[in-house]
């Protein structure tokens, strides 16, 4: 779970392959993640290296 970020959406909804293709075109990570949909328009998003969760957390939107 070290490697993990809770995302929330704010506005409008999207669908998960939605989130998914902007997550891929926005943060071009090194190595795939996954994207867990929890509930209320929360996600988790769990990274396999601490570089691209380093990159996420300070270089993302």
């Amino acid at each position: 779970m070290e490697l993990t970020v809770m995302v929330k959406l704010l506005g409008r909804n999207i669908g998960y392959g939605a989130l998914l293709n902007r997550i891929v075109s926005l943060w071009k990570l090194a190595q795939p993640f996954r994207l867990m949909d929890v509930a209320n328009r929360f996600y988790l998003i769990r990274f396999q290296c601490r570089v691209d969760y380093d990159t996420a957390l300070s270089q993302g939107p």
